[in-house]
């Protein structure tokens, strides 16, 4: 609660009537003041009722510092953790995030990448990836999340772990038909199946490689691989 203006006090004249007069104004000023409810909610008095204002929080805090965790089911929403606290960042090392921030620890945070807006099931932004945000609210879930708006573009080209999942070998006259499954470089997402290479190849047999390619979103927003560390097979020389 708010505290309140002390009334005065007076036993003798001509003290007595002013300070009268004084306590009454205090008792007028007192009943109108605001009363500070929980989460800095407002209650403010007035002759003809009483308003209830909710506390907009002032613009540092609504500022906070997030990692993706988890891409959303809705396109460019991710889960992700807040991070506050101290830094301890030094000025001779180099920069590794969090620099003492304190994490979270739950994904407490839908982020919303103001980047990607309408894009079904786009999730152009890498996971652990660090980003500066701005409060706007809170989920309705039942255990109601803080709602982060951030504006992030997406690295042109990024790596991928990649498997391969169908397609066949090239021949001297054809080219192969490999495709790959593409997950997040710690094989937690799966970000798309079946993935053709975008590059042109050659005619011929080609050796493939299950670890890391590079891949990009094309101006669809589609999903492709450019580089899935195949080679052609050689022959040795006889």
């Amino acid at each position: 609660m708010q505290s309140r203006l002390p009334q005065w006090a007076a036993d003798r004249e001509p003290f007595r009537s002013i300070a009268e007069q004084v306590s009454a104004m205090v008792r007028q000023i007192n009943a109108n003041a605001n009363t500070l409810g929980a989460s800095g909610t407002a209650v403010t008095h007035l002759p003809g009722g009483t308003i209830v204002r909710s506390p907009t929080l002032a613009q540092g805090n609504r500022m906070a510092v997030v990692k993706l965790t988890a891409y959303e089911a809705g396109g460019g929403k991710y889960g992700g953790h807040i991070f506050t606290g101290n830094s301890a960042a030094l000025a001779a090392t180099n920069l590794s995030l969090p620099e003492g921030l304190a994490d979270s620890g739950n994904n407490n945070a839908l982020v919303l990448n103001l980047s990607e807006p309408g894009d079904a099931g786009s999730h152009l932004l890498p996971l652990n990836s660090f980003h500066i945000g701005l409060r706007v609210g809170r989920t309705s879930e039942t255990a109601n999340r803080a709602i982060v708006l951030i504006q992030a573009a997406a690295a042109p080209v990024f790596a991928v772990n990649i498997t391969r999942d169908g397609g066949s070998d090239g021949s001297q006259t054809t080219a192969a038909t490999w495709t790959y499954t593409l997950k997040t470089m710690d094989a937690s997402v799966t970000l798309g199946t079946g993935i053709v290479l975008a590059r042109p190849r050659p005619n011929g047999s080609m050796l493939t490689n299950s670890g890391f390619g590079l891949a990009f979103f094309d101006a669809a927003n589609t999903l492709r691989l450019w580089d899935a560390g195949e080679v052609p097979a050689t022959t040795a020389c006889t």
